[in-house]
C-alpha cells in the first residue's frame, strides 16, 4: 500500500473506492493533507445546530464534512456502521463517550479533546458518543464512515431513554 501523501479530497475518494478492505481505510485518512481550501466547498453553517455534508456516499462507506459553530454539539447518539473514524480539521472538538446502563440510561466514561492531526474511531458497539464545539472558533471535522449511517440509536441526557431514527441532518 502507498505511503504517499494524498494531496485532495478527490484522489482520497479515489483511494478509498479502490480499497475494499475497511481495516484500511484509517491509513488512507491518515496520509491526506487536509488542506482546509479544498475541503471549503463542503462547509455548511448554521447558527442552530451543527451541520453533515456528503462529499460521497456508496455502499462501502461514506465521507462526510461536519461544521460545528462555538457551543455546538451533537446529541448523545451511536449508529449501525462498523468503525468511524473523526479526523478533526479546524478548531477543537470534545469527544464524549458513555457506556449503556442495565436500566438505559447512559454515563460518561470518557471525554478527550480533538484537534487537527489527531484522529479517533469509534467501533459499533462501543461507540455511545457526543461531540461538541468548546469554541470560541468554528470547527470542522471529517468523519469516514465504513459502512454507511444508515440509523443510529439517539438517548435522551436527562432519562437515558432512547430512540432509533434514519441517519440525517439535525432538526
Amino acid at each position: 500500500m502507498s505511503t504517499a501523501v494524498i494531496p485532495s479530497i478527490k484522489e482520497l475518494v479515489k483511494e478509498l473506492l479502490r480499497q475494499r478492505d475497511p481495516s484500511r481505510y484509517a491509513a488512507i485518512l491518515e496520509r491526506y493533507a487536509v488542506p482546509s481550501k479544498d475541503l471549503e466547498p463542503y462547509y455548511n453553517w448554521n447558527s442552530k445546530h451543527y451541520t453533515r455534508t456528503c462529499i460521497h456516499r456508496n455502499e462501502s462507506f461514506e465521507l462526510l464534512v461536519i461544521c460545528y459553530e462555538p457551543g455546538q454539539a451533537t446529541s448523545i447518539h451511536d449508529y449501525d456502521s462498523q468503525t468511524a473514524w473523526v479526523h478533526p480539521v479546524i478548531g477543537e472538538v470534545v469527544e464524549e463517550r458513555y457506556r449503556a446502563l442495565p436500566k438505559g440510561s447512559v454515563e460518561l466514561v470518557r471525554e478527550l479533546r480533538l484537534r487537527p492531526g489527531q484522529s479517533d474511531s469509534l467501533t459499533n458497539g462501543s461507540s455511545i458518543h457526543r461531540f461538541s464545539n468548546p469554541g470560541p472558533e468554528r470547527a470542522v471535522t471529517l468523519n469516514l464512515y465504513a459502512k454507511p449511517m444508515r440509523k443510529w440509536r439517539v438517548y435522551d441526557e436527562g432519562s437515558g431513554d432512547s430512540s432509533i431514527a434514519p441517519a440525517g441532518p439535525p432538526r
